[in-house]
């Protein structure tokens, strides 16, 4: 019976003990909490001590399970879970998981992985069960030693400084944010639907509309995973800076200027769709409540100002593989999901076809239309597994895809690369360098009279950055009519592909209203 306890106490004691993120064990500290616990157990009685072990177990699970999401949403998304917003992230974690490593590969990770919960649930519950089955003495004993160590424990926390002894109370801390959040969340929730209910560009409107856009193309690039870690990280600056230098002597051969800043994106590591729902509508779009919340709303997006202003407007997006009902809201005149983009050739992996190909669809788009167009689309060549990397081909060569066949069939399998986190950063940085090249040598080729808005969606996985990293990410804006860039003056852009480091950092959600303010009315900026 003593062994059966004590596996159940150690293995509360474990799950009591799971620190905020994976780390060193020499920054693991004993939680008090699971003093005070065990002496209420051993010293509660009858059915008082069943209600107890019950309580105990859900809290124990349940503080676990939202361990360990904190754990994946933190590497993923540089932020802790928050139970009443994250539903989305497990359709979406899923489909990230099964497009890296194979639907049967990620139905046994997740099959083993429930398993494993279970089975140490029903371990825990065996180990604690046992506790009213000691002896009254040794229960009685048991009981009095870990109060005491309890209320030692305790006393000293409260007189010492914060980090000087190996027990802490951060489990009842954890339990009391993790409550706190929800409440907060909650309440930003209603807070949204007053925000959602606003509009300084419909309360007041600017006159002329985007006139001084007239008779441009207008298209806003989003650019995967795309942050400021790819051009101030060390492991990535080199490149990613030799990149950015040599598209701005090509594009300024040609005569397009570029300015370049920085934008703050609402996210890290993934969910791109709340950075695009946060650029085009104005509102901080954080998580998938408020991206709902938003596509229910009359709220125009940055795409609707412009159909209303008389541009035909157009979406490209090779990430969506399925229904895209919300699409509705943008109010696009046209949309281009993948398969309406006719590639014939191998996807990459979860990839669906590289960048060129994409473009060379909008390019086409560009030279059929004959109102002017703004166009949206999402790049993904620098979406993760990062394998294989795309290169770039002779435009006249694409056709329908199959010239990427080999691309796409070379590089180390997703499950190999992922083994090790420096070749994972090494196929980051060239992703993100062939993106870029792709976008130069499209508009080179296709947009040199078009307005292009180049922007990262948002910061990789801390995987790629490190755990310190901003959320900031680069904005190019791209032109050959130096006086769209002469509005954008009190921005605190740079001339070049290249943004300055010190440079302000403008709020994603900012971008709608400045930029629609600044290209309509008269000849100078607003």
């Amino acid at each position: 019976m003593a062994l059966r306890v004590g596996l159940g106490l150690v293995l509360l004691l474990v799950v009591f003990a799971l620190p905020p993120r994976p780390g060193p064990i020499g920054d693991l500290r004993f939680p008090v909490e699971w003093f005070w616990i065990v002496g209420a157990l051993t010293l509660v009685r009858g059915r008082g001590f069943g209600l107890l072990a019950a309580l105990v177990l859900a809290f124990a699970a349940s503080t676990t399970v939202l361990r360990l999401a904190d754990w994946g949403t933190i590497a993923a998304f540089s932020r802790p879970f928050d139970p009443v917003v994250d539903r989305s992230i497990l359709v979406a974690g899923w489909h990230l998981l099964s497009g890296t490593i194979g639907n049967g590969a990620a139905f046994a990770a997740l099959g083993s992985a429930v398993v494993l919960f279970l089975c140490l649930v029903l371990i825990l519950a065996y180990g604690l069960s046992g506790v009213r089955r000691l002896a009254g003495r040794t229960r009685a004993a048991l009981g009095i030693a870990t109060l005491a160590a309890g209320a030692l424990a305790t006393i000293a926390l409260a007189l010492m400084p914060a980090d000087t002894l190996s027990v802490s109370a951060a489990l009842s801390a954890y339990a009391g944010e993790k409550f706190a959040a929800a409440r907060q969340s909650y309440a930003a929730q209603a807070a949204f639907a007053r925000e959602v209910a606003s509009d300084p560009l419909r309360d007041a409107p600017p006159e002329r509309l985007l006139a001084a856009l007239d008779g441009h193309d207008v298209l806003l690039v989003f650019v995967e995973s795309y942050g400021r870690s790819a051009i101030e990280n060390p492991l990535f600056a080199p490149r990613t800076l030799a990149r950015l230098g040599a598209v701005e002597a090509d594009l300024a051969r040609v005569g397009v200027l570029a300015r370049s800043g920085w934008l703050r994106s609402p996210v890290a590591g993934g969910q791109s769709w709340l950075a695009h729902g946060t650029m085009l509508s104005g509102l901080t779009i954080d998580n998938q409540t408020r991206y709902e919340s938003l596509l229910q709303s009359d709220h125009e997006s940055l795409n609707a100002l412009f159909r209303g202003a008389g541009w035909r407007t157009v979406a490209v997006m090779p990430a969506i593989t399925m229904p895209w009902p919300e699409a509705g809201w943008f109010r696009y005149d046209e949309i281009l999901a993948a398969k309406d983009l006719d590639y014939r050739g191998r996807p990459f992996n979860w990839v669906t076809m590289p960048d060129q190909f994409t473009l060379l669809r909008i390019g086409e788009i560009l030279q059929r239309t004959s109102q002017p167009v703004m166009l949206q689309t999402a790049l993904i060549s620098s979406h993760a597994p990062w394998t294989p990397i795309p290169t770039i081909v002779p435009w006249e060569t694409i056709g329908d895809g199959h010239v990427f066949d080999a691309q796409a069939t070379s590089g180390v399998a997703p499950e190999v690369l992922w083994r090790d986190p420096q070749r994972v950063r090494e196929n980051y940085g060239l992703s993100i360098d062939y993106a870029i090249e792709a976008v130069g040598a499209f508009v080179d080729r296709f947009a040199r009279d078009a307005v292009v808005i180049v922007v990262g969606d948002h910061q990789p996985a801390e995987l790629v950055t490190g755990p310190d990293a901003t959320r900031d990410v680069p904005l190019h804006i791209l032109t050959a009519d130096p006086r769209i860039l002469d509005r954008l003056d009190g921005w605190g852009l740079v001339p070049g592909m290249v943004p300055g480091p010190a440079a302000p950092v403008l709020p994603m959600q900012d971008f709608r209203e400045r930029f629609v303010r600044a290209m309509s009315g008269g000849d100078h900026a607003s």
